[in-house]
């Protein structure tokens, strides 16, 4: 009867020994698996830092993370929020008044706000930061971020120092203003004026709420936070369902939290991709490593064998070895991805445009992800030559020799020629080779991919195809919401943009919020056509009948001038005086069979009635690229924009200037727009700048990633050629005993790394040039600035990189292994 025993230990033992006896295939195994860490990383941790770096932003710009409120609240709506249990926080707020106009200031739009603690302390603060001092607590203390203080003249706000403010109660409908002098409890960092522009708030004491006798139900907010972020437009909906609002209540959801679907599918389809091809181009080099690693010590395993070691005993050996050069190389990859991420986050992110800052991520998600893929992977890849090692017998173990033969016999008198030993060697393991072939493949593949991808991003091309002119000054305050249009651009500023040195045109534009009469026979195509790009439901005909005001639009007025110089562009030009005299309105829209030329345009503006004809069509965005209506974009002449209204409002400025003056020009630009947020402006010079900086920043994350793909291809080839090389010791020595010279020997070896090397690039040139058009076409599509540049340079320096190292490793490994005699390596029992 036989009595089980416990091999664990000896188990371990045999595990640990042969690790120590492999010490080349563990640096090979070890590299690869730190490389895998180190890529997954990094690009886990640039995705969850940008998730994150665009969430703080969205956050701090919109200025507070609440997800939504309730207008003048009861104080039983008030507790009846606070008494649902999936509702986190429940903050007030109350609008305490407004400061009059702040000429010094440059006309911001201020207001006063009073808030409670849960609504400043949970909801708000996250939203901030640098806030020095305490919220008001006096009837004359008051909080001011520190941009309004700028703009008040304080660079070096003090706590307890004097503000006066000019200001009118909340629901004072007498124009009189107080004049008070506030003491600064405190002051901060704020964001939210980047999306608002010339919009702020101070903050004061519920003192001075009760002294004014204002309260939240007058002029407040109640504002909730969900326990859940998950699911907020079906949560808000169930909140507005059990807390009835009346008729002069409003709920409101905050903006950031409204469904976006955006490109996330595609961006998670991207990233798992290339998961996937790091874990793929890793496995093949562990795979490989292991693989050769069991086919070196057949003999040890068929030893094992015969002295009753079980196969799934052999099994827990070779994936105990993984295991254990797993626990090496994952710690030593995260460690070097966690030192490059502070230079490759802020780098990746740069091109951004966050401007709240950059927040880069040390979530364990980031390092947790990295550990456990590359852990899958070298398990994954210890798999097969486990099974191996588990299959042989012994029998099989002491004829085994590493190669497969074919057994059939080639006649002639070239057979021992030198090239064809070479190339019959290259596949004596198919499976190797190929593993081999497709590993170099695919790292010289992603390497030309890369880099046509980042080269095809033509600079001049893309400021080109966005940007018709030199500077473009848009006037803000027809997109911000609460200022009211302004005229930014009154006399003043056009003379002053006039009497700047080398501006050489400058045109105007002209833009009016309207109401066009649907008619069905002019629009439904358009409509439908709308549906489907934005993926939107469109209103029916009767429902656009009872309510108008749905089908709204920009009336755009243009230069004759600029019409003209985009009439040289245009499949059919417009009829220029038709146009300036009033008689034809244009159509924005890229596709003009969607309309009917000649059909009369109806549109309603300050309660009137104009109708004029439809005379032809303008490309999408031309000169105008503000917000659309469900209606299209009609534009007519300025001198008729200048009948038809008076004093209308400039939209934007378009500018074109000197190209040696250009920079100048930029710079007076900027001191003309400095420290008003309701004009924005764009530069050609600016533009094509910082498309450079992205794309340079492109071309060294890609290029590194691919790099260290190819990288792991070349150590790859590098693994099997001095692996080979040292396995064929007792073979060459036999080869030299029957007169085949060292130097012969030398030269079939490079022949053979020679043949990858051909193999490997043929197949480049092929196959991975036909993936390269291939990817640039769906490319393409999303960039379609871009121009097919083939890398031709750096893919020829990678090829001669290719071969050099193909031609040159396995020589090398010759040398160094065969310093001792013929006689002496025959004798050699691992040979």
């Amino acid at each position: 009867m036989m009595f089980p025993t416990d091999n664990r230990i000896v188990i371990k033992k045999l595990t640990v020994r042969t690790i120590k006896a492999s010490k080349i295939r563990n640096i090979f195994v070890v590299t690869a698996i730190a490389l895998t860490a180190l890529l997954l990383s990094t690009i886990f941790s640039i995705g969850i830092s940008g998730v994150e770096s665009v969430k703080l932003q969205k956050i701090r710009t919109m200025g507070t993370i609440e997800h939504g409120g309730l207008t003048c609240p009861t104080d039983v709506q008030i507790k009846k929020l606070k008494s649902l249990d999936y509702i986190k926080y429940v903050g007030i707020m109350a609008h305490a008044g407004d400061i009059v106009k702040t000429p010094e200031m440059g006309n911001l739009s201020l207001s006063l706000f009073w808030f409670d603690n849960t609504e400043w302390e949970k909801l708000r603060v996250p939203a901030m930061s640098n806030i020095n001092g305490k919220y008001p607590q006096a009837y004359n203390e008051i909080m001011i971020p520190e941009w309004i203080l700028k703009r008040m003249g304080i660079t070096d706000p003090k706590i307890g120092m004097d503000i006066p403010i000019k200001y009118r109660k909340a629901g004072d409908t007498e124009p009189r203003a107080t004049s008070e002098t506030f003491k600064l409890s405190a002051y901060y960092t704020e964001y939210s004026n980047l999306r608002s522009g010339n919009i702020g708030t101070m903050y004061v004491s519920k003192a001075f709420l009760d002294k004014n006798g204002i309260t939240p139900e007058i002029s407040g907010t109640a504002t909730v936070h969900f326990k859940s972020n998950k699911n907020i437009e079906q949560q808000f909906e169930k909140l507005i369902k059990e807390v009835t609002a009346s008729p002069n209540q409003k709920w409101k959801m905050v903006p950031l939290y409204e469904t976006v679907n955006g490109d996330r599918l595609s961006t998670i389809i991207g990233l798992s991709g290339l998961i996937l091809f790091i874990m793929l181009s890793s496995y093949l080099l562990i795979y490989n490593v292991l693989y050769i690693s069991v086919s070196k010590d057949v003999h040890f395993y068929g030893l094992l064998k015969t002295v009753g070691t079980t196969p799934k005993q052999i099994r827990r050996i070779v994936t105990g070895q993984a295991i254990r050069l797993t626990a090496l190389g994952v710690p030593l990859g995260l460690v070097l991805g966690a030192a490059v991420s502070f230079v490759a986050v802020p780098f990746a992110l740069s091109g951004a445009s966050i401007d709240t800052g950059i927040k880069i991520s040390f979530n364990p998600i980031i390092y947790i992800g990295a550990a456990v893929f590359s852990l899958v992977t070298t398990l994954i890849s210890s798999i097969k030559p486990a099974g191996m090692a588990a299959s042989i017998s012994p029998i099989e173990a002491v004829r085994y020799t590493g190669a497969t033969v074919s057994l059939k016999l080639r006649k002639g008198s070239r057979g021992g020629k030198v090239q064809k030993m070479a190339f019959r060697n290259v596949f004596r393991n198919r499976r190797r080779a190929a593993i081999v072939l497709l590993s170099l493949f695919m790292g010289i593949t992603t390497f030309m991919l890369v880099n046509t991808l980042v080269l095809s991003m033509d600079t001049e091309n893309y400021v080109n195809s966005y940007m018709d002119n030199d500077f473009t000054l848009t006037n803000n305050t027809f997109f911000q919401n609460g200022t009211g249009i302004k005229q930014k651009f009154d006399n003043d500023f056009i003379s002053k943009l006039e009497s700047i040195e080398g501006v050489t045109e400058i045109r105007k534009v002209y833009q009016k919020i309207v109401t066009l009469k649907y008619d069905e026979d002019l629009y439904k195509k358009h409509i439908e056509e709308f549906a489907k790009r934005f993926n939107a439901q469109i209103p029916t005909s009767e429902e656009i009948k009872k309510n108008p005001r749905i089908f709204w639009s920009n009336l755009v007025g243009l230069d004759t001038e600029f019409l003209s110089n985009r009439n040289k562009t245009l499949t059919e030009p417009v009829d220029l005086e038709a146009f300036k005299t009033g008689q034809i309105a244009l159509i924005s829209t890229n596709n003009p069979k969607l309309f009917k030329v000649s059909s009369r345009i109806d549109f309603t503006a300050d309660e009137k009635n104009y109708s004029i004809k439809l005379g032809g069509f303008l490309p999408e965005r031309t000169a105008f690229s503000g917000g659309f209506g469900l209606a299209p974009v009609v534009y007519i002449s300025n001198d008729y924009m200048k009948k038809l209204f008076n004093d209308p409002v400039l939209c934007s400025i378009t500018i074109n200037s000197q190209k040696d003056k250009e920079a100048d020009v930029l710079k007076q630009l900027k001191e003309m727009t400095a420290n008003d947020n309701e004009i924005s402006m764009d530069s050609r010079l600016e533009t094509l700048e910082q498309f450079r900086s992205s794309k340079t920043m492109l071309y060294i994350l890609g290029g590194g990633l691919s790099l260290i793909l190819a990288l792991i291809g070349i150590l790859n080839f590098v693994n099997v050629m001095v692996t080979g090389v040292n396995t064929r010791r007792r073979e060459f020595a036999v080869l030299e005993s029957i007169g085949m010279t060292p130097k012969q020997m030398k030269r079939m070896l490079a022949l053979e790394g020679l043949t990858y090397a051909i193999i490997s690039c043929g197949l480049v040139v092929t196959l991975g040039v036909a993936i390269d058009i291939w990817i640039f076409s769906l490319f393409k599509k999303q960039a379609d600035y871009a121009i097919f540049t083939f890398p031709a340079i750096p893919l020829g320096l990678s090829v001669v990189i290719i071969f050099a190292v193909c031609i040159l490793v396995p020589v090398a490994a010759y040398v160094t292994t065969t310093k001792d005699t013929v006689t002496e390596r025959l004798r050699s029992v691992e040979g």
